[in-house]
């Protein structure tokens, strides 16, 4: 089996899209987190399991580059220290560099104001609103849309999960909700090479500069934090040494699946692996109007959208290679019922 072949077993194995987990919270998306922008997780679950679960039970908040995701509730207090920055460096371009000196205590600043500010169901405006007299102004700024002075919401979304808040997701309206037992806020970041090591879990072999882009730290902070017990597969990528073996011997990829847009899968950074015709990539990943991917046996063949109207959810297929629909019809269909529908139409 060629290099690229079987990081690509490795990974297909590695996400559970044989749907053999029974329990979700088995799923090894959630150790990174499952994100939910876009309503993402939803679709994103019907492709690795039999049944879509209630959510229920997990942990919504934001966390990962300041996205919205699913984690399990148990593996949240262990997270709010471990994607703090790993410097005032990486702390500044986090928050896309606001007019400060010190990165990390800039952030801190914020988090423990939203803290004291949040001591039980808020919704974002009004907690924005408290929070904005309570820090250096320096760290506000005006909002044309929002036509008011607040903290800019890149340094907002930063400080949520270390300020021991998660969202209330039967609410429409974006509403915090103070985690039960929630820990001080974080000097420093602590366990941020688990999140490495899980990287590699679920993703393949990798680097310190894919690593680095996944979360959004600069690559000279994520060298430092390297774990010393990773097996090097290559020059260039490592893996976990409980997972080597599983890298060697991978199951063939012989699955069909509807992969949503901002599906784990394609979080992963090495797209050029994934899709190496970069005409092909631009579709994929498309900036606006972002389209979910035909993965079939392993390879990404093409994109789609679904509309979903008063009786089903209408699926239109964008091949990149002739390939026969029907192919994806049982696929549709659960995820049609995923939504709530009884049916699809593949167009």
């Amino acid at each position: 089996m060629a290099d690229r072949e079987r990081v690509i077993a490795y990974r297909v194995a590695a996400h559970q899209f044989d749907r053999t987990a029974a329990d979700p919270s088995e799923l090894r998306v959630f150790d990174l987190g499952l994100q939910d922008s876009e309503r993402s997780a939803v679709p994103a679950l019907a492709a690795r399991l039999d049944r879509v679960p209630d959510l229920g039970p997990f942990t919504l908040t934001w966390s990962v580059r300041g996205a919205p995701h699913w984690h399990r509730a148990a593996d949240v207090p262990d997270l709010e220290a471990r994607p703090w920055p790993l410097s005032d460096a990486d702390a500044l371009a986090r928050m896309n560099r606001p007019p400060v000196e010190h990165g990390r205590a800039a952030l801190r600043e914020v988090a423990s104001a939203l803290r004291d500010v949040v001591t039980e169901p808020m919704t974002k405006g009004e907690a924005s609103s408290r929070l904005t007299s309570r820090v250096d102004p320096a760290l506000t700024a005006w909002c044309r849309g929002c036509d008011a002075t607040h903290v800019p919401d890149p340094v907002f979304r930063l400080a949520v999960l270390p300020a021991g808040l998660r969202f209330d997701p039967v609410e429409k309206t974006t509403t915090f909700v103070p985690l039960e037992n929630r820990r001080d806020v974080p000097h420093e970041s602590h366990g941020f090479a688990a999140l490495i090591t899980d990287y590699l879990r679920l993703h393949g072999p990798a680097g310190p500069s894919e690593v680095a882009h996944y979360f959004g730290a600069p690559v000279r902070d994520v060298k430092d934090a390297w774990p010393d017990d990773l097996v090097a597969i290559s020059k260039r990528a490592w893996l976990p040494a409980d997972r080597v073996e599983a890298f060697e011997n991978p199951p063939e990829p012989e699955v069909v699946r509807l992969l949503p847009p901002l599906d784990p899968y394609l979080n992963a950074r090495d797209r050029d692996l994934l899709v190496p015709d970069k005409a092909h990539q631009k579709e994929v990943w498309r900036i606006l109007g972002r389209r979910g991917a035909l993965l079939v046996d392993g390879e990404i063949l093409g994109t789609w959208q679904s509309r979903t109207t008063r009786t089903h959810l209408e699926v239109k297929l964008k091949p990149f290679v002739p390939l026969d629909e029907d192919m994806f019809a049982e696929e549709a269909t659960r995820l049609a019922k995923a939504k709530g529908l009884n049916q699809a139409k593949l167009t």
